[in-house]
């Protein structure tokens, strides 16, 4: 293996950087019933799969993200097939556009029908088998454009080892981490030292597979359907995982929303460091980006919103019902979430390590 030169510039000869704004993207209905009928007329992949990668025009060649850090695709599996068992390092979320599978994600079994939501945890060996009589079809979401563009991604067909890790963590006092306490410096701001051992133990957060079944999640939106313009939030629920603790995720790298619009609601303007993917599987509407209106309807799948885009959302007549997948947990973990509520007035916040903004949520119920 040879050793790569480095190459030096110095900031005195650089231009300022000039941020290149990703153009929103729509996948009309009528496309993505065209993509499923192919992957059902063909073959499955070596892994049993019949997926097909909806790319961005201005995603490199190694990511082939509909954002930077988002993997999108489509995927069905026939009547009688499944998938391979096998792992990767990627966190991810499906959810179901039609028919019935049995999932396994590490060592949970569920079925999943129409509309339901599930994650995929990092190294979780995962199956999917579709014992039903119909095609299983499905979207699926993961941060592997990120790791593929990084050549961070990881893959294999199960466990390879008899070390601990990855099972039930060892118990305290019975840790090499144990015996390396940090040390504290002496000063005020909070500085420590940790030794090695910190490093590759850190403390466990088992991070499970999560169904959100549609019938379990439904029974709630009308508590946000009820909100009507002139509310400063959005009308929607996280479905959140507690693993991600602060970061409010679905997963450690992106959040999953369902929104759930009423008649004609219109939401504000605001813009965000973080790239937005809307599936608007129930009802129609519009949404205005950096100025350019955009009409779209059930089964239209859209990046609405490249990260600093301005934007907004209105729902039609007979409102409409959304997912959203946003990489706002991977930013908030890197310090990057820059957001601004109030386009016209508002301060840039970094969400995470500032303090972050209030709605009016409080006069609407009082």
């Amino acid at each position: 293996m040879s050793i790569a030169e480095a190459h030096i510039s110095y900031s005195r000869d650089e231009a300022a950087h000039e941020r290149v704004l990703w153009e929103p993207l729509m996948l009309r209905a009528a496309q993505i019933e065209e993509v499923f009928a192919n992957l059902q007329a063909g073959d499955a992949d070596r892994n049993g799969r019949r997926e097909a990668r909806i790319a961005h025009p201005r995603a490199n060649n190694a990511g082939r993200g509909l954002s930077p850090t988002t993997a999108v695709s489509l995927g069905t599996l026939l009547p009688g097939e499944s998938t391979t068992p096998g792992r990767n390092n990627t966190s991810g979320v499906y959810m179901v556009i039609g028919g019935q599978a049995e999932v396994t994600e590490g060592q949970r079994v569920f079925t999943v029908g129409p509309t339901d939501v599930w994650t995929k945890p990092s190294m979780a060996l995962e199956s999917i088998a579709n014992h039903g009589d119909e095609p299983f079809r499905y979207l699926h979401y993961s941060n592997s454009a990120l790791l593929e563009t990084l050549s961070y991604y990881y893959e294999d067909g199960g466990p390879i080892g008899t070390f601990h890790g990855g099972k039930e963590p060892l118990e305290a006092g019975s840790r090499s981490k144990d015996l390396t306490p940090p040390i504290p410096l002496d000063t005020d701001s909070g500085e420590i030292l940790l030794p090695y051992e910190h490093l590759i133990d850190p403390d466990y957060v088992e991070d499970r597979p999560l169904h959100f079944s549609w019938s379990d999640v439904s029974a709630h939106l009308d508590r946000v359907r009820s909100l009507k313009s002139g509310y400063t939030g959005r009308p929607l629920f996280v479905l959140y995982n507690p693993a991600t603790g602060r970061l409010n995720g679905t997963t450690q790298s992106f959040f999953a929303t369902i929104a759930a619009f009423g008649a004609n609601f219109s939401g504000p303007t605001h813009r965000h460091m973080s790239s937005a993917i809307n599936y608007h599987f129930a009802g129609s509407g519009s949404s205005v980006v950096n100025g350019e209106e955009v009409h779209w309807e059930a089964g239209d799948l859209m990046l609405s919103a490249p990260a600093w885009s301005e934007h907004a959302h209105t729902s039609g007549p007979n409102g409409a019902m959304i997912l959203t997948i946003q990489d706002h947990p991977f930013h908030i973990g890197n310090g990057s979430l820059v957001w601004q509520e109030d386009i016209e007035n508002g301060e840039v916040i970094a969400l995470g390590t500032q303090a972050g903004f209030s709605t009016n949520i409080g006069s609407l119920q009082g």
